[in-house]
């Protein structure tokens, strides 16, 4: 039966190492978007291939070109169900949305917090955070106070 599993690419490499082993075979998922007008991997570094352990020889997947190695947990190969790769699939267009719309706001542009205690407050944009956050520079009482906040509770000047 086949699985999934997770392999890691060299740097910058998910491309050449995709191109190698389909060219030796093996079926290989490598999630790519189009953010910006640019192609873009949206798992650097990782690539999902598809494998059979009782039929397939495995051994020829660490040496090609592109591939760092096998992702283990222990001296067991990184399984990943199906379902997760089916989801990956059919979001990858949701995905590619929220990217592009990370490039919204860029450090040191002034925006308005639109919910919360300090709702109508201005504020710097700082940085974006993991989880859909965003780091703002707030004054508040003379100082230059950081605050994580909700990247949707934001809106530009």
């Amino acid at each position: 039966m086949k699985k999934w599993y997770l392999i890691k690419t060299k740097p910058r490499q998910e491309k050449k190492a995709k191109q190698n082993l389909e060219n030796q075979g093996y079926e290989v998922f490598c999630p790519i978007a189009k953010i910006n007008d640019k192609l873009v991997v949206l798992f650097p570094g990782y690539l999902f291939v598809q494998l059979n352990n009782k039929t397939q020889n495995w051994a020829p997947i660490n040496s090609t070109k592109g591939v760092s190695h096998f992702v283990k947990f222990g001296s067991n190969f990184a399984k990943v169900p199906t379902s997760v790769i089916t989801f990956i699939k059919t979001n990858k267009p949701i995905t590619a949305d929220k990217y592009e719309n990370l490039n919204k706001f860029k450090p040191g542009d002034k925006v308005q917090i639109s919910v919360g205690p300090f709702r109508n407050y201005m504020a710097i944009f700082k940085c974006h955070k993991p989880d859909e956050r965003v780091i703002l520079l707030l004054n508040l009482l003379g100082c230059e106070q950081s605050l994580s906040i909700k990247k949707e509770s934001v809106i530009t000047l």
